[in-house]
């Protein structure tokens, strides 16, 4: 895969971790530095739009997700209690210290109540969010099914994606693409599919031509393609660029700001997005909320419900969002990916659902605590799900706070 090389600002420049350091080409950031508000609703400063200085170049290219001309930020507490939910989840504070963590955000009860942006990140800095735009596109599909342009989770997707003749691909449903259990084949990583899968060479084609070698329904099998077919399905039946669509029903209602795609060489857009970690905060309250932003209804709640619900094939598994504690200590992709996510303990929040994005990118909503959590930042590979969400969770039950 051929990807431009442009110059970055010292604000956009890229880290890895050393022992991530052969993939930072690809799995490149976006990164810059921080602040909090002083009054009752954070500043959020509009983004410019990119120019080659500013390009994150993991992908070929990066399609444009507009957000909102105008945002009066994110309602957040009073510095007294800033400072003392600093002292409460400082043990949160140091885990995400020692990851490299960008932003660490903490939303209760309608408010930031910390709101941790680690020098020299702040409330503007672009991330990578890998996997975590998976969930966006499921609520896209609920949107367009609510909107008729698609009649039910349970449609072949066939339908749509009309080069699909053979009885194999066309048994294939949007709900088998949600639940990851599609049947398609997952090869290694290598060649056109694993350029397609990092967003080269032309994703739609090759996730169209995979074979079919598992029933479809039969087997929970994590595999992005299936997700750049949900995008390139929604795309043709909304007759609207995907990203379009997302910008008008979800992006900017939600009040966030400019933000791309990562795309392939066609501009095909691909589940991963560069965005403000404030924005992956709305993304979760919309869940955690069940479909509504400020009493306004831009999901339905029954599809929130359905995503939110354990699939057949995987209890810690819904539509394109992760929930629940796995059994044991780790938790598993599917046979045909050998990486296995870390997770020391139980969640404390047994409802808790979570946005994953590899290496560590992370959305966490527990309603049962009215809670939302965001990290962003480094990958590390050895990211321990339980340690943030628990700490946090313990100290807003009252437990002292317990720096390392």
């Amino acid at each position: 895969m051929n990807l431009r090389i442009v110059h970055r600002t010292p604000r956009d420049r890229p880290r890895a971790k050393p022992r991530l350091r052969a993939l930072a080409p690809i799995l490149a950031l976006g990164l810059a530095s921080a602040a909090h508000g002083q009054a009752a609703t954070e500043i959020e400063a509009s983004l410019p739009p990119p120019d080659a200085a500013r390009r994150v170049t993991g992908y070929p290219t990066l399609v444009g997700l507009t957000g909102a001309t105008t945002s009066a930020g994110l309602p957040i507490v009073d510095a007294a209690a800033r400072q003392e939910a600093s002292q409460h989840f400082c043990a949160a504070i140091a885990y995400a210290a020692k990851t490299g963590s960008d932003s660490l955000l903490v939303w209760h009860r309608d408010h930031l109540e910390l709101a941790h942006d680690f020098p020299p990140h702040d409330a503007r800095s672009r991330s990578w969010s890998a996997s975590m735009a998976k969930t966006v596109v499921a609520l896209a599909l609920g949107v367009a099914i609510a909107e008729g342009k698609i009649a039910s989770v349970d449609t072949p997707v066939a339908q749509v994606l009309t080069e699909w003749r053979d009885s194999a691909h066309r048994a294939i449903t949007f709900r088998d693409l949600l639940e990851m259990t599609s049947g398609l084949d997952h090869g290694a990583p290598t060649g056109g599919g694993g350029a397609a899968l990092m967003g080269g060479n032309d994703a739609v084609a090759n996730a169209l031509a995979l074979a079919a070698t598992t029933p479809a329904g039969q087997e929970f099998d994590y595999y992005t393609l299936n997700v750049t077919l949900l995008i390139e399905a929604i795309q043709r039946a909304t007759g609207e660029p995907f990203a379009r669509f997302v910008s008008q029903r979800l992006w900017q209602p939600l009040g966030a700001g400019d933000a791309f795609f990562a795309g392939d060489d066609k501009g095909h857009a691909t589940p991963s997005i560069y965005a403000t970690a404030r924005d992956w905060l709305r993304i979760g309250v919309l869940i955690k909320d069940r479909g509504e932003w400020q009493g306004k209804r831009l999901v339905p709640a029954a599809w929130i419900d359905a995503m939110t619900t354990p699939s057949p094939r995987n209890p810690n598994y819904g539509w394109l969002v992760w929930l629940g504690s796995p059994p044991g200590t780790t938790r598993s992709y599917g046979p045909h990916v050998a990486f296995a996510a870390h997770h020391s303990q139980p969640f404390l929040a047994p409802d808790m659902i979570y946005l994953d994005g590899f290496g560590g990118e992370r959305v966490y909503i527990a309603r049962s605590a009215d809670l939302v959590i965001v990290r962003t930042g480094a990958m590390d590979v050895d990211w321990d799900d339980a340690l943030i969400p628990n700490a946090i969770v313990a100290a807003e039950r009252g437990a002292p706070g317990t720096c390392p």
